[in-house]
């Protein structure tokens, strides 16, 4: 499920999508260029 604030980012074209409104789907996929999106996660803070 996605939730509100999460990134992701096409691996092929580089388009980067953040989630402004949970769909409350069980599970979705964003689809770009024709392969699903993956999940950008946060950067470890040092």
């Amino acid at each position: 499920m996605m939730k509100k604030g999460s990134k992701y980012k096409c691996e092929e074209c580089g388009l980067v999508v953040v989630v402004d409104n949970a769909c409350g789907c069980a599970a979705c996929d964003l689809i770009c260029c024709g392969v699903p999106m993956k999940e950008v996660k946060p950067k470890a803070k040092k």
